[in-house]
């Protein structure tokens, strides 16, 4: 049996006109926002998507001391940082919002057309607010996006470097795996832009080029390797800090997120998204195979082989571990990512250590009981 009886609740409802205390539809206590100040109003419409204006905060103190155990409120979840001794229910409107609205408005005294007016310039204010807004998410998935062109680009230009500087010198490939030491190596220098060789690596490199196996460069042909090399660690140093800056934005809006997968991983799980908004909606049955799109729907046509894990592959714990296991693993470790999600598009507290320390010892477990077996 349901514990919620419609009739006796009482329910918080925040619109244009100020927030509200309603029991049987009827106001029984209020606090009006400045009416004639719609960017105010406006502002507060959007901090109530997210947290609680100070409004709701004075009026839900003020139900307390009138012994209010109980609220009923839409998203309970953005008042979890108001210390309050009221505990917070989820409801959902019977009615429409547009006949709450018109049904406060005439108990405040406003006759319909004034409360269509009112309603109508208020939404202009907060349409304007909500387009001068920094969107972070919108500037991450541009950042992601580029981020993954320039590994692509830089990848390609790598596998020309190293075949164009082969002819002269095939051994530097085998002694030098790094893309960005490889680069340095060709230019023959030991520094450049903070980039050191490592002495004994130098000297590895200048020994094997004197017995090497490849044909004679002419001084146009050093020239112009040397400036491929060039243009190549100046797009890998471009790569690099697109990827410092990821992770910033990632630390500062998505820390559990980040606290979980990593700050790449997590950016790209919110740009396959679409949002880190629509990525905290969703099922963790979703998250789990996010990048396997086309994999999921063969399986829907064909009913055979579901994807177990789409980009969250790329975590180390899920690719190294035996393939009996990942399937296990990316079910958890989706499960914590819709709870980290949750937790930093509703400005939760900061769980991202507790859900990874979670994750690893889900690790353990599965890895002990396959060397059990």
């Amino acid at each position: 049996m349901k514990r919620e009886v419609i009739g006796n609740m009482i329910k918080l409802q925040t619109n244009a006109f100020g927030t509200f205390a309603l029991k049987d539809s009827k106001i029984i206590e209020k606090i009006l926002f400045p009416r004639e100040n719609l960017v105010e109003i406006a502002k507060r419409l959007r901090k109530i998507e997210f947290s609680f204006c100070d409004e709701e905060s004075e009026l839900i103190k003020l139900l307390e001391r009138k012994g209010i155990k109980e609220l009923f409120v839409k998203n309970p979840e953005r008042f979890q940082d108001l210390n309050v001794g009221i505990k917070f229910m989820e409801y959902k409107d019977k009615l429409k919002g547009e006949e709450n609205i018109f049904n406060i408005g005439e108990q405040i005294g406003l006759s319909k057309e004034e409360i269509i007016k009112f309603l109508r310039n208020v939404e202009i204010e907060l349409t304007k607010l909500k387009l001068k807004e920094r969107s972070w998410d919108r500037i991450l998935i541009q950042s992601i996006n580029t981020l993954n062109d320039l590994e692509d680009a830089t990848n390609i230009l790598m596998e020309h470097l190293r075949e164009w500087y082969s002819l002269n010198f095939p051994e530097l490939e085998k002694i030098v795996k790094n893309p960005k030491l490889y680069a340095v190596s060709i230019l023959g220098t030991d520094k450049i832009k903070g980039i050191n060789l490592d002495e004994s690596l130098r000297k590895k490199i200048e020994e094997r080029k004197k017995k090497s196996f490849g044909m004679e460069f002419y001084e146009n042909d050093k020239e112009i390797v040397n400036k491929f090399a060039l243009c190549f660690l100046k797009l890998y140093e471009t790569k690099e800090e697109i990827e410092k800056y990821i992770e910033d934005i990632m630390k500062e809006n998505a820390p559990n997120i980040t606290a979980l997968v990593g700050p790449l991983l997590g950016a790209r799980l919110i740009s396959l998204a679409g949002s880190l908004k629509k990525l905290a909606l969703m099922p963790s049955s979703t998250i789990q195979i996010l990048g396997a799109e086309n994999a999921f729907f063969k399986f829907l046509k064909t009913k055979k082989n579901p994807p177990k894990h789409g980009i969250i592959f790329q975590l180390p714990e899920i690719r190294t571990a035996n393939k009996k296991i990942r399937g296990k693993l990316s079910r958890t470790l989706a499960g914590k990512l819709s709870i980290a999600a949750k937790a930093d598009y509703y400005k939760g507290n900061f769980i991202g250590d507790k859900l990874r320390e979670e994750f690893l010892r889900r690790v353990n477990t599965l890895k002990l009981g396959e060397k059990g077996k």
